[in-house]
C-alpha cells in the first residue's frame, strides 16, 4: 500500500499529463461553422492550462494567451464554385461525390500553403502531447500525425454524426433508423425512405474507401513522402471520437463509447448586447426576428428580386428583424436592421426574440433549440436538410424552398408560426430537456481529451466491429449463408420429392 507521501507524488505525476499539454489542433475545414466548434473545443481547454496551436483558415482579430493560429492563407480567394445560394443539387448521390471533390480540392491547396509548409518546417524532435483532428473531410493530413511522431489522438467533428464518421469508429450501421444527413428522412422511414437510406449510407461508405480516400493518399504522399503509413492505417489508430451529436436535439441512436456525444458545445452563456444593438432591441415592442444564412452563404450573392421578395414580406410584419447582410443595402423597412456580423447567439438568448429564419445549419438549429426559439428554415446542401426536417418532424419548425420562396409564402410561414403557440411550446420544452444534463457537453469533450492524454489512447473502448468489413459487422454474410442454407435446403426437398414422383410413375405407371 502507498504511503501519504507516494500517494502525493503519484497524483503530482498523474496530473503532470494533463496539465499544461501542447496540443495540435489540425481544423482545416473551409466553413466557419467548424472554425467556431473547433475553436470553442481549443479554448475549452486552453481554459484548462493547456497550449492549442490550431491549423485553420480563419485568423483570430485578437492574440489570444496560449492559443495560436497557423494559417492556410488564401484559400477563399478562389473558392470552390458548388456551394452558393443557387446551386442546391438536389441528386444526393451526386452530393457526395461533390463532398470529396470539395474535399479533395480544399487538399491541393492547403498542402501548397505556407502556413502548411510553417507545421513541416517544426524541427524534428518538436512534441505535440497530442492532436486534434477534424475528420469531417480532409483526410490528406492525417501524415502530419506521424510527421510528429504519433502523439496520442483524438478525432472530432462538428458536422453532427454521419453514418460513414459513425461507421468508422465501429459503429454498426442503423440504416433503418438514421436517416443520412443529405436527406429530408426522420427516424421514422417509410419502406421505399429505407431502401434509399440503406444505399445512400453504403454508396459513400464505398464512394470514400475506394475512390475519395485513395485519391488522397496520392496527393498526401506528394507532400510527406512515399513511404507514410496508409490513410485507413493512422484512421484506424485514433482512438475516440468527439462529436457534435446529441440525443436530444438530434434522432436517438445507439453509439459505442468511444463515439462521444457533445452536441452544442460551442454553445455559450448569453452575453450583454453591443449599445446599439441593445438600444434596437429595447425598442422592439413586438419582438424580434433574426435572419441569417449563416457563415458561409452570404445573403448579399441574392438576386435583387428575391432580395425584393424578402424584404417586402418584411415590410408587412410588425416584428423588427435583424438580417445579417454582409454588404450595403439601400431602401430598408424602417423594421430591417441590417449588420455585417450579429451576435447570434445572445440575441437567441433575449426574450424579445421570437423566430430565427435560417439556413438550417448545424450551429444555428442548436443555437434556437437550446434557447427554444422556433425557426423557419431554408436549406441549400449537405446537412441542413436534415437538421430542417428533425424540427419541422417535431413541430417546432416550416420550412421553405429557396427557390419558392415568394412575398406570401414567406409572410405566412412567419406568421403562422408566430400566431401558432404549438411551434413556440414545443421547441421551449425540448431546450429544458437539453438543459438538464449533469455536464457541460464542452466541458464533457475537455474531460474526453484529457482522458486521452493522461492515458495514451482509448482503444480499448473499441468494438470488435470496428476491426470486422462492413458484410462482418452488420452480419450481412450471415444471412446470406442462411439464405443459400434455405435455398440448398428447398433444392434438396425439391429434388428428393421430384425424384419419389419419378419412381413412383415408374413403378405404378
Amino acid at each position: 500500500m502507498l504511503n501519504v507521501t507516494e500517494m502525493y507524488v503519484a497524483l503530482f505525476l498523474l496530473l503532470q499529463t494533463v496539465l499544461g499539454a501542447n496540443i495540435l489542433h489540425i481544423a482545416p475545414i473551409a466553413v466557419r461553422s467548424h472554425h467556431i466548434w473547433n475553436r470553442a473545443l481549443a479554448f475549452g481547454l486552453i481554459k484548462e492550462g493547456h497550449n492549442v496551436t490550431m491549423l485553420s483558415r480563419f485568423e483570430e482579430k485578437e492574440n489570444f494567451k496560449n492559443f495560436h493560429i497557423i494559417l492556410l492563407e488564401g484559400f477563399f480567394d478562389k473558392p470552390f464554385e458548388y456551394y452558393s445560394l443557387d446551386s442546391t443539387q438536389t441528386n444526393t448521390f451526386l452530393n457526395i461525390k461533390t463532398l470529396y471533390d470539395f474535399s479533395l480540392f480544399s487538399c491541393e491547396h492547403d498542402l501548397a500553403t505556407q502556413g502548411f509548409k510553417t507545421l513541416m518546417n517544426y524541427p524534428r524532435d518538436f512534441k505535440f502531447d497530442l492532436i486534434i483532428i477534424d475528420i469531417s473531410i480532409q483526410q490528406c493530413l492525417y501524415p502530419l500525425i506521424e510527421r510528429f511522431k504519433n502523439p496520442p489522438v483524438v478525432a472530432v467533428t462538428p458536422f453532427l454524426l454521419p453514418p460513414v464518421l459513425s461507421h468508422l469508429f465501429g459503429n454498426p450501421l442503423q440504416a433503418a433508423y438514421m436517416p443520412y444527413y443529405n436527406t429530408k428522412y426522420t427516424d421514422r422511414m417509410s419502406f421505399l425512405e429505407r431502401i434509399t437510406n440503406f444505399f445512400l449510407i453504403h454508396f459513400e461508405i464505398l464512394y470514400r474507401k475506394y475512390m475519395a480516400i485513395p485519391a488522397e493518399s496520392k496527393l498526401a504522399k506528394k507532400h510527406f513522402g512515399e513511404n507514410i503509413q496508409s490513410l485507413d492505417e493512422i484512421e484506424r489508430n485514433i482512438s475516440i471520437l468527439i462529436s457534435n451529436y446529441d440525443p436530444i436535439l438530434c434522432f436517438p441512436l445507439a453509439l459505442p463509447p468511444n463515439i462521444i456525444p457533445a452536441g452544442g458545445l460551442h454553445i455559450e452563456s448569453v452575453k450583454p448586447l453591443p449599445n446599439d444593438l441593445k438600444t434596437i432591441v429595447d425598442n422592439a415592442k413586438e419582438g424580434l426576428i433574426i435572419f441569417t444564412l449563416g457563415s458561409h452563404l452570404r445573403s448579399d450573392h441574392m438576386s435583387i428580386s428575391k432580395r425584393t421578395t424578402i424584404l417586402n414580406a418584411f415590410a408587412k410584419l410588425p416584428q423588427t428583424i435583424f438580417w445579417k447582410f454582409e454588404s450595403e443595402i439601400d431602401d430598408l423597412p424602417k423594421n430591417v436592421i441590417v449588420r455585417k456580423w450579429l451576435p447570434q447567439n445572445d440575441i437567441l438568448g433575449n426574450s424579445k426574440t421570437k423566430l430565427l429564419i435560417t439556413h438550417g445549419g448545424g450551429l444555428s438549429t442548436q443555437e434556437a433549440m437550446n434557447h427554444g426559439i422556433p425557426v423557419i428554415a431554408i436549406p441549400f446542401n449537405t446537412d441542413q436538410y436534415a437538421n430542417a426536417e428533425k424540427l419541422a418532424n417535431r413541430n417546432m419548425a416550416k420550412i421553405l424552398s429557396y427557390e419558392d420562396i415568394t412575398t406570401d409564402s414567406l409572410h405566412s410561414a412567419i406568421t403562422e408560426i408566430l400566431n401558432n403557440p404549438m411551434y413556440s411550446t414545443n421547441i421551449k420544452q425540448l431546450s429544458q430537456r437539453y438543459k438538464n444534463r449533469p455536464e457541460h457537453p464542452l466541458k464533457k469533450a475537455v474531460f474526453w481529451v484529457e482522458y486521452v492524454l493522461r492515458h495514451g489512447s482509448a482503444n480499448f473502448l473499441n468494438l470488435a466491429s470496428r476491426d470486422m468489413y462492413t458484410y462482418q459487422a452488420a452480419s450481412y454474410d450471415v444471412i446470406m449463408a442462411l439464405l443459400m442454407g434455405l435455398y440448398l435446403l428447398y433444392s434438396l426437398i425439391s429434388f428428393i420429392f421430384t425424384s419419389c414422383k419419378f419412381i413412383y410413375y415408374r413403378v405404378y405407371p
